[in-house]
């Protein structure tokens, strides 16, 4: 595309009508006719139909604008008509139509009329700017099409020493540094001010001359034209009066949409002197679930499968998303779903948008399991199991939740030891407690207070708190040795942000993460509230004790590692703090305050993680506005709960146990089986590596001995305070080391390690044969029966009755067996070998 001298564009196949054609258009438009316009959609059910937007306004040479025409069908579906749509520029000497697309090319007003399926929109239109033009700007013009032509990837000219001795920053985050590349290094040739044509910054991407990075855009492009423009304007540096986006926003932000249908999104960058442009063609596009959603370069969206997609737009270190579903069922039917509390309500509203029917509710003897496993880490005792399928209470399940939880009347503290070692566990790995990081009695310390504080039912925020405020002996004050785990600003900063937060800050040490809006002086921002802290040897043990006090200094700064300046303590997405000597009270109080909806969000998203086998957000740890959740709605309410209720772990799980999503069945039915992501049914878990541990020595009987503890206090993994205490079993079953704060150190994928050790090896067939385990007291009782036992097994393993199919096979190979003991050994062996003993379901 080529600006000419009288500033019309000339564009193939730009839409203008001439003579009589044109003045018939004028007409229907003054008396309101309206034109129809055949097109292939079917508007027999289409209930409405519109366009956006409602006027444009161009005020570069090289802006566009796009249209979207939308049909609306009567069950709240939508389709992207534009394609079908009919558009008439009413003065070409002032804008031109390209496809859905309007390109200024005069100053002045004028209208484009738009038709499709017998309505009209008339969209009024002004230029301005084009006699007169401007440079592409270098900052917001020509660095989002080298950005969008990927030449400022890591694997490209954006790596730490770029190609072919050309270096570019990464994602054009240091455009000013860009400038300085691209104009003034290797003595300007990459330039050419006299005839920008044949800059090497055009030939080479366009192919016009050999280039190691293959063709990035034609010639006859927009990003050419934008490059061009630049360059025959002198190619001039960033100017100091260039406003700078502050956000970008997507049309549509949500959309529901037919199945195989495809929808154009549009993309708009708001300045800071309030202005907004179209910046769709130059915007970069991620699908973030490819199975149902496919994203081309150019923001059309293709959708493949049935689900929700977020779509990732990207512009200039800006980033948002557009939420397209395709339902799974017929949409607004209203579902027939007892709803025992707020969250039950939440869900089924996501449901009925999603057409999605949920599973029946699990039985009994399942929820019974799950509970167990998921509250304390145990599977339920026979005895439990059966009292509680005979038992005909009301409520009995809301009744069993709050005994495994502690808060009821009637036997409120039965579990309590084993709820606290469970969850010990959790909070031993999100603080990485180790003593091969802050030593033995440091381990022990940090552990201590984890199991006391969770006893006490202290909240949330009150351990936070602790954490972060922290002095003294790493000894004898436990909390302290959060500041020996992670020892510099940075690391603090970045723990913080993500164990408190779930923001992963990482990235942000070193550039502007391109799915994330933190920057540099964010992230160092973070960081200088630990600026002051510092650890120093003690004698509480000795001389050589190896103890460390946490103080904090009466100095301490953190400079910008590319400005150099002293960045000043200001929390994420928040206001300066008034901070006094210890800078860490300030933002401990504004991360516990009720204000702070990050905290709740966080904490919240997690406890569901963790219950349901997904998180509103996943993964659980990475909360970005390019990772949204999959029901807002349920989120934010959870939170505001979790906040009003100071906080309170117990009151958080209760909630989601109670439930009846928690509750369904893990089977899914015609309607949800592809949905593993709004919760219709129960997503299966594997047990994680203590829990399968204690479930084969509570099935088998066997006694577990842990080198260096007393055995008389820890018999159960759940109960381990350290990942060094060895355990092949518990390393091969992907028992975190703890050393990151992510929650992906533990690992939940299966292998064939795992399959051979259960199967094979003999650590597991000792277990089983026993001369003092399970089998060897069920044979040794003379007063039961062969289907007794083999109820008991099952009850032991599976935690419910064996069917009348299972009692047979079980008989049969015990009757084929040597001797009845080895019968019995071998259905153990099976049982414990099945994935309904490995999973939670």
């Amino acid at each position: 595309m080529k600006a000419l001298s009288n500033n019309r564009r000339t564009l193939p196949g730009s839409q203008a009508f001439s003579g009589n054609e044109f003045w018939g258009v004028i007409l229907a438009w003054i008396v309101g006719v309206q034109l129809v316009v055949a097109g292939p959609t079917d508007i027999t059910d289409i209930d409405n139909m519109s366009v956006f937007p409602q006027e444009m306004e161009l005020n570069r040479p090289l802006d566009v604008a796009r249209f979207l025409v939308s049909a609306q069908y009567a069950d709240g579906s939508e389709k992207d008509i534009s394609s079908e749509a009919h558009y008439v520029s009413q003065d070409t000497d002032v804008v031109l139509i390209k496809g859905e697309v309007a390109y200024p090319v005069g100053d002045g007003k004028t209208a484009i009329i738009v038709s499709v399926a017998g309505q009209q929109w008339v969209i009024p239109v002004k230029v301005s700017g084009v006699s007169q033009p401007l440079p592409a700007s270098f900052a917001n013009e020509v660095v989002p099409v080298l950005t969008k032509a990927g030449c400022n990837q890591g694997a490209c000219h954006g790596s730490q020493h770029g190609k072919g001795g050309f270096k570019l920053s990464l994602f054009g985050g240091e455009p000013d540094e860009d400038y300085e590349s691209i104009v003034k290094e290797a003595e300007g040739r990459r330039i050419v001010r006299s005839n920008p044509q044949d800059s090497l910054l055009l030939l080479k991407p366009t192919l016009s001359i050999y280039h190691g990075g293959s063709r990035r855009f034609s010639r006859d492009s927009h990003d050419y034209e934008v490059i061009l423009s630049w360059l025959e304007h002198g190619a001039p540096a960033a100017n100091e009066i260039d406003s700078s986006p502050v956000r970008v926003s997507v049309y549509p932000q949500e959309r529901v949409l037919r199945p195989n249908a495809q929808q154009q999104l549009v993309v708009f960058a708001h300045y800071e002197d309030g202005t907004v442009r179209d910046v769709t063609q130059t915007a970069q596009y991620d699908s973030l679930n490819e199975g149902i959603a496919e994203v081309g370069r150019d923001g059309l969206v293709e959708m493949s499968g049935r689900g929700a997609s977020a779509v990732m737009i990207r512009y200039l270190g800006k980033a948002t998303v557009s939420t397209l579903t395709v339902p799974y069922g017929k949409i607004g039917t209203k579902l027939s779903f007892p709803s025992n509390n707020f969250v039950d309500q939440k869900v089924v509203e996501r449901w009925e948008e999603l057409g999605l029917v949920p599973s029946e509710l699990a039985d009994d003897a399942t929820f019974l399991r799950r509970v167990f496993l998921d509250t304390i880490g145990t599977l339920p005792e026979p005895d439990v199991i059966r009292d509680f399928l005979a038992s005909k209470i009301p409520h009995k399940r809301e009744l069993m939740i709050d005994r495994l939880l502690g808060l009821n009347q009637t036997g409120a503290w039965k579990y309590q030891n084993e709820w606290v070692a469970f969850w010990s566990v959790k909070w031993g790995d999100l603080l990485r407690n180790s003593s091969r990081k802050v030593g033995e009695q440091g381990m022990w310390a940090l552990h201590n207070w984890i199991r006391e504080s969770l006893r006490n039912n202290k909240p949330v925020s009150e351990m936070t708190y602790e954490l972060l405020t922290a002095t003294g002996s790493t000894y004898s004050n436990g909390p302290a040795n959060y500041f020996r785990v992670a020892r510099s600003p940075e690391d603090l900063a970045e723990t913080t942000a993500q164990l408190f937060l779930g923001v992963r800050l990482q990235c942000a040490r070193c550039h502007h993460h391109p799915f994330e809006k933190y920057s540099q002086t964010d992230y160092y921002g973070m960081a200088a509230f630990f600026a002051r802290v510092r650890t120093k040897g003690n004698q509480e043990f000795g001389l050589f004790g190896g103890g460390q006090d946490v103080y904090v200094s009466n100095g301490g700064e953190v400079r910008h590692p590319k400005k150099g300046q002293v960045v000043p303590p200001v929390p994420l997405d928040s206001d300066p703090l008034e901070t006094s000597f210890d800078r860490r009270r300030a933002l401990a109080s504004w991360m516990v305050g009720k204000e702070n909806v990050l905290f709740a969000r966080n904490f919240v998203n997690r406890f569901w993680g963790y219950f349901m086998g997904r998180g509103l957000v996943d993964p659980i740890d990475d909360m970005r506005d390019t990772n949204p959740p999959t029901n807002p709605e349920l989120l934010q309410a959870l939170a505001e709960d979790f906040t009003e209720n100071g906080f309170d772990l117990k009151h958080l799980m209760q909630t989601i146990l109670r439930s009846r999503v928690y509750q369904l069945s893990s089977s899914p039915n015609n309607s949800n089986g592809g949905d593993d992501r709004f919760f219709s049914h129960y997503l299966v878990k594997r047990l994680s590596a203590e829990q399968l541990l204690d479930a084969l020595n509570s099935a088998t009987g066997a006694v577990e001995k842990f080198a260096k503890l007393p055995i008389e206090d820890f018999d159960r993994a759940i109960e381990l305070p350290d990942p060094s205490v060895n355990s092949y079993f518990l390393q091969v079953f992907g028992r975190p080391p703890r050393e990151t704060t992510c929650e992906c150190e533990r690992v939940a994928v299966p292998n064939i390690s795992q399959a051979l050790h259960l199967a094979n090896s003999e650590y597991v067939n000792k277990k089983v044969t026993d001369e003092k385990g399970r089998v060897a007291q069920l044979i040794s009782n003379e007063k039961l029966t062969d289907k007794q036992r083999v109820e008991e097994l099952y009850l032991v393993t599976l935690s419910r009755l064996p069917s009348s199919d299972e009692h047979q096979l079980a008989h049969q190979l015990i009757n084929e067996s040597p001797s009845s003991r080895e019968g019995f050994q071998d259905l153990l062996w099976a049982l414990c070998n099945t994935k309904e003993f490995m999973l939670n379901h």
